[in-house]
């Protein structure tokens, strides 16, 4: 179905809009797009339904970020900017190379198992069971990573020749973003390695404010979540040309007018600064 979005009264919202009067129109182009993509019947087979659905957890991803950062919360933007830069690039990535998908799918057994692994450290299987219930208890967790282990064993040691699971589904993102290349590289430093901070306990993220005014700091937080949401929007263009290509929808024109309209609000917001 269509979705929309909302934005408030308040004293954020309203500077949002002063930085930015040409925002809303480059927003309800992009919009008018994301239903045109999303708000259709899920295709069903396998490689298409697993990269549809990550098209439309990029889409969440970008609400939220649009949310955050129209409220001021730039630092909040920028964690969730990681994780739609991520997604994004493994879209662009089984896009180039569909059969990728299946992988990316059974990989979910090694990620869960895991997450297993490291509950037990703290928590009893028992209670593990209790919260995650039927068909996520351990002893199943357990035969679903058995099934695909062998697929994603690398070597540990080679004087030993032990191996132990892959920590990742395929490649890692750096070497991923090489293979898709443009756009994805030129939002790699803003999108995953400084927002990677933001996200773990660091000493960036200790010190993210330091004890200038009150003012500074305002400052800061938006020209921060400026930076997160035009980035979002950028990518989540990149997004739907994935799902475009994917599914041949016709959209290659709208996509450019609209990547166009926001390039230009995102110039206009950073000739405006001080």
């Amino acid at each position: 179905m269509d979705f929309t979005f909302e934005f408030g009264e308040t004293t954020e919202n309203g500077a949002f809009f002063e930085r930015h009067p040409n925002f809303y129109p480059a927003l309800e182009g992009l919009c008018a797009l994301i239903n045109r993509c999303f708000a259709r019947p899920i295709p069903r087979p396998w490689p298409e339904y697993v990269c549809f659905s990550l098209g439309e957890s990029c889409r969440e991803d970008f609400l939220e970020i649009l949310f955050l950062a129209a409220n001021g919360y730039g630092p909040g933007a920028s964690k969730l900017l990681r994780g739609l830069y991520e997604r994004a690039v493994a879209l662009a990535y089984m896009v180039k190379d569909p059969a990728k998908a299946e992988r990316f799918a059974r990989f979910a057994a090694v990620q869960e198992h895991k997450a297993l692994k490291d509950a037990l450290k703290v928590t009893t299987e028992e209670q593990w069971n209790e919260v995650m219930g039927s068909g996520n208890t351990a002893a199943e967790i357990r035969n679903r990573f058995e099934t695909v282990k062998e697929e994603f064993e690398q070597t540990d040691c080679r004087k030993c020749k032990t191996k132990r699971p892959a920590i990742t589904w395929d490649l890692d993102v750096a070497a991923m973003v090489a293979k898709v290349g443009s756009p994805y590289d030129t939002y790699y430093l803003m999108a995953y390695a400084n927002a990677n901070l933001e996200i773990h306990a660091t000493l960036a993220s200790a010190l993210r404010e330091d004890n200038r005014d009150q003012d500074a700091r305002r400052t800061q937080r938006r020209e921060q979540a400026d930076t997160a949401l035009f980035c979002a929007a950028m990518l989540l263009v990149e997004v739907l040309r994935s799902q475009n290509t994917l599914f041949a929808l016709n959209l290659s024109d709208e996509l450019q007018v609209t990547e166009e309209a926001i390039a230009t609000v995102w110039k206009d917001s950073i000739d405006a600064r001080p």
